[in-house]
């Protein structure tokens, strides 16, 4: 992807050096949306994922269901059988990224180990947009060069968001979580790509911010596949207690699930405080990654037009970049 180059290319060693930043003062935005319309984008996101309108009429189930996440938060998080197991490869990951003498060519050498994500780090690396024409005949065909490339930081993102949809993708769905968990991992992506382009304005660091938003909706996942089992009624429940419930229970699923998985407190406090106007810089572009996101996915499938006043409320220049960059991140 060409975010990957254009984020993280100065730690490459074929990449040509980024030019001095001028300095500038504190950055304009990246702080928390205004919860009431970060809640309306809730809403709208949530009922598009569950396949409800407004006018769906109320389910008698809601309040059993509240109780039920409620229940689901409290429990040990391996008796929560739902709740996904945390990939392998993820201990190396986090020991490289809390140990700064851990090189690129050591964490390549312990990803080399599994043959499915070195093809998927091969694959990345040897995408057009990361190789100078001059280079564009010579393949990268070893993990080695593929870190010199995509730089270390490149390398640890790629291998958390390739080492973990296959972790996603593998839980039993429901017919509800069938249809939602690939567009809540499609969110997760964009979701973690927002925060990491937004974190450097704040300076807070780009790779804790990646993985803050690529789990801050595991518990979301998790949430629908609760909602699969226990719900008795055609359709989900809709109304905007509800959403807001969901999203509570479902964020302190998240926290535990990136707790659980060894993640540093700085990420796991971000999950935690999103949407908190007090809460840390990194919380506040977590915050705003989410909404972003969802909004970029509405405006995607045509639930809006991408310059809808509901769309580009409160966005200022630096958020409505962000939320273009999602737009092109695969072209």
């Amino acid at each position: 992807m060409k975010w990957l180059k254009n984020l993280l290319g100065s730690d490459s060693e074929e990449s040509k050096p980024a030019p001095a930043p001028i300095a500038a003062p504190a950055p304009s935005r990246a702080r928390a949306p205004e919860r009431a319309h970060a809640g309306m984008v809730d809403v709208l996101f949530y009922r598009w994922l569950a396949g409800v309108t407004p006018n769906s009429g109320p389910s008698s189930d809601e309040k059993i269901l509240a109780v039920d996440l409620a229940y689901m938060t409290q429990l040990p998080l391996d008796e929560i059988t739902l709740a996904p197991s945390r990939p392998p490869v993820f201990t190396p990951l986090l020991r490289s990224m809390r140990d700064s003498s851990v090189s690129g060519a050591d964490l390549a050498r312990q990803l080399s180990q599994d043959k499915e994500l070195v093809a998927e780090v091969l694959r990345e690396a040897n995408r057009p947009c990361h190789h100078p024409h001059y280079h564009a005949n010579d393949p990268v065909t070893t993990v080695e060069r593929a870190t010199m490339l995509l730089g270390v930081n490149g390398l640890r993102m790629l291998v958390g968001r390739a080492s973990l949809l296959p972790v996603i993708m593998s839980m039993h769905p429901g017919p509800f979580s069938q249809l939602s968990t690939p567009l809540l991992w499609r969110q997760c992506e964009k979701c973690a790509l927002a925060a990491s382009v937004l974190a450097p304005s704040v300076r807070a660091n780009p790779v804790e911010a990646y993985f803050a938003g690529l789990l801050h909706n595991m518990g979301l996942i998790v949430a629908f596949r609760l909602l699969d089992q226990a719900n008795t009624e055609p359709s989900l429940p809709q109304s905007e207690e509800f959403v807001a419930a969901l999203h509570g229970h479902a964020r302190v699923l998240s926290v535990r699930i990136a707790e659980a998985w060894g993640f540093p407190e700085t990420v796991t406090s971000a999950i935690r405080e999103a949407g908190d106007p007090d809460g840390e810089a990194l919380s506040q572009v977590v915050a705003l990654a989410d909404m972003l996101s969802r909004l970029r996915m509405l405006v995607d499938s045509a639930h809006f037009e991408e310059d809808d006043p509901f769309v580009v409320e409160g966005l200022d220049a630096a958020s409505l970049a962000c939320f273009e960059e999602l737009r092109n991140e695969d072209e």
